[in-house]
């Protein structure tokens, strides 16, 4: 990776980075040593490169994790071919993907025969796949997904893990599923994503076989992801939505049977009062703790909906066909994550109800991950790897490796950003501004926002910590700007992103999803704005859980928890400006508790040395490109 290496040899753009050299030898110490590593990679360090190359050149059968599609394609689609071709040759990777990724034969085949004309473009989203799966190699779906196959027709001919029939089904000679999985098993690197990866650890913890094929290390790529992500594989979840496709399928894939039909009319009745009850419970938030006496409420009507369940699941099971088997598996499967999720463990896991759409769900969630991937992979693999751009809340890891559960062993590097932040950036911060709780904020918000795009020529992302807010400022300006301007909800997250860029210059006005995993680099994106300090609700049910462990461990809960996870936050903003070492923007956070709050001095060194300012008069100097004198601070 140096001057005279194959990469510059091969690059004609290629230049040494310190950074990357110095993450590259962590790499290839912490694989020889087998001993976990942490490192955070700042924007332009080049981090893949600085873990793939260590990796490659050890010979280990490496799975590489990462949190975004982008992301996995960047390392599938660019940097693998790059060192196959100047570093390894013969080098063999693969990407592969979850169930619901991938043509299911069996289930494709069976709605062909038999389609439901009420689904929105049934027929033709079927012509649209016949043609393509007659020319396709790889039965990856992402190739056809879009308008012509529709997400209503993709949940008809996929499988999720419960509906899949695995090796027991007689299509597997020729499911995509298991011919990516077979090439996976060939190869030196296999890519995957975060979910995959830790229901494959979820699956063996519980000796329910595997999706991936055995590995010797592991490298996880935004690994900020990872806690949030790890929460919802080993947890447990029963919505209304899972319990109507089961009696869906058992429908369509087993025979009619009087006994059978009984059964799955009383779960359909235990299922409306019960679910019925939750949403009740959820109220107008949608978003709920149970507590002892909100779970006492509801007990019995989860235990008459599990009884009715094992009934279902004993009059399947009669029947003949895999597909019986399956259906009274998956009856019993549901009957028991029932149990568990009105029975939480205090100080564990946490019960709580979200409304989905028109649907409602209970979910059980484990407190802390670090005990799930202590058991099911720490003792078991010593070759790991932790990255992102994005991990320490100011300069330590210490808060990310125990959200983790790593050991205290792991090594901890911190590689800053190559880039010159104090000239390519600016942070803005107004210091007359409502409390976010006023009900003048909005409205001083919109006019905030209307002045910053006034100056940047629009080319701004606009960020909400809430739908509210985010449709009450849309609804104000999207009439009087003279940029195109894109909501979140008018279209799916990849198709405002191309928007975005085609119509430049333009306005996005989007929630707390945009605020990773985006990559827009040049001008198009010269300017991120924030609302709000990204705090999570105080009332979500897992970050009062977390607070009062903190709490009862000796911590504060909102110096621990809250304030480090804000501040990844608006890192994750400002690295969505600085892509390049030539991009310039303004990170603008309308919430001045930045410069009113004692906690505000951490969100600012964290920031640092993006220069401070508090007047728009340096705003638009920065973009003028005059930066002869430093901003104010007045």
């Amino acid at each position: 990776m140096g001057s005279t290496g194959p990469l510059a040899a091969a690059l004609e753009d290629f230049a040494p980075r310190q950074g990357q050299l110095i993450m590259a030898q962590a790499v290839a110490q912490a694989l020889t040593e087998q001993t976990p590593l942490m490192v955070e990679a700042g924007t332009g360090t080049g981090k893949t490169l600085a873990y793939l190359t260590p990796v490659v050149a050890s010979g280990l059968k490496t799975v590489v994790s990462t949190g975004t599609k982008t992301l996995q394609d960047q390392v599938a689609q660019k940097e693998l071919p790059l060192l196959g071709r100047v570093v390894a040759p013969g080098l063999r990777w693969a990407v592969l993907k979850g169930r619901g990724n991938y043509l299911c034969p069996r289930r494709y085949l069976a709605f062909a025969a038999q389609p439901d004309l009420g689904l929105p473009g049934a027929l033709s989203g079927l012509a649209a796949l016949e043609s393509w799966r007659r020319r396709s190699q790889s039965g990856d779906l992402d190739e056809v997904r879009g308008e012509a196959v529709g997400e209503a027709l993709l949940a008809e001919i996929t499988a999720n893990a419960e509906q899949c029939l695995g090796g027991r089904c007689e299509h597997r000679e020729d499911c995509p599923l298991m011919e990516a999985r077979r090439r996976a098993a060939e190869a030196d690197i296999v890519v995957v994503n975060h979910h995959l990866f830790l229901a494959d650890l979820r699956l063996k913890a519980e000796g329910r076989g595997e999706a991936l094929p055995r590995y010797q290390a592991v490298i996880f790529d935004e690994a900020h992801m990872l806690p949030e992500v790890a929460t919802a594989i080993f947890g447990v979840g029963v919505s209304e939505r899972r319990l109507s496709v089961l009696l869906k399928d058992m429908t369509r894939e087993v025979g009619p049977d009087q006994r059978m039909d009984q059964a799955a009319r009383a779960v359909e009745q235990e299922g409306r009062e019960f679910f019925g009850a939750l949403r009740a419970l959820a109220g107008p938030s949608g978003h709920r703790g149970l507590g002892p006496d909100e779970l006492a409420r509801i007990a019995p009507l989860a235990g008459a909906l599990g009884a009715a369940l094992e009934e279902l699941a004993q009059a399947v099971s009669r029947l003949e066909g895999e597909e019986a088997k399956s259906i009274a598996a998956r009856a019993g499967a549901v009957a028991m994550d029932l149990q568990a999720a009105v029975a939480p463990a205090p100080g564990h896991t946490v019960a709580w109800i979200e409304r989905r759409g028109r649907g409602v769900a209970i979910n059980l969630s484990p407190v802390e991950v670090g005990p799930h991937l202590e058991h099911a992979l720490y003792q078991e693999i010593g070759r790991l790897v932790f990255t992102s751009a994005t991990m320490a809340a100011g300069d330590d890891l210490g808060p990310m490796i125990r959200r983790l559960g790593l050991p205290e062993e792991t090594r901890r590097h911190i590689v800053g950003s190559p880039f010159d932040q104090a000239r390519q950036s600016i942070l803005y911060v107004p210091r007359r501004m409502p409390m976010p709780a006023d009900s003048a904020f909005t409205s001083a918000v919109a006019e905030q926002v209307r002045a910053i795009l006034r100056l940047s020529r629009g080319r701004a992302f606009v960020l909400f910590t809430s739908h509210r807010n985010m449709e009450a400022v849309s609804a104000m300006l999207t009439p009087e700007l003279e940029y195109a301007c894109l909501v979140q909800g008018q279209a799916p997250r990849l198709e405002l992103l191309r928007r975005f860029v085609e119509l430049s210059p333009s306005v996005l006005f989007a929630t707390a999803s945009f605020w990773q995993g985006v990559d827009v680099p040049g001008p198009a994106l010269s300017a991120v704005i924030v609302d709000k300090l990204p705090f999570a609700p105080p009332d979500d049910p897992l970050v009062a859980a977390r607070m009062a462990l903190l709490e009862s461990r000796g911590h504060n809960g909102f110096a621990h928890l809250m304030v480090p996870e804000a501040i990844l936050g608006l890192k994750q903003g400002l690295g969505r400006l600085l892509r390049t070492p030539h991009d310039r923007g303004v990170l603008a956070v309308l919430d001045n508790r930045l410069l009113t709050k004692p906690y505000g001095r951490r969100f600012l060194k964290a920031l640092a040395p993006a220069p401070l300012t508090s007047d728009l008069a340096d705003v638009a100097r920065f973009f003028a490109g005059r930066q002869a004198e430093p901003p104010s601070q007045n």
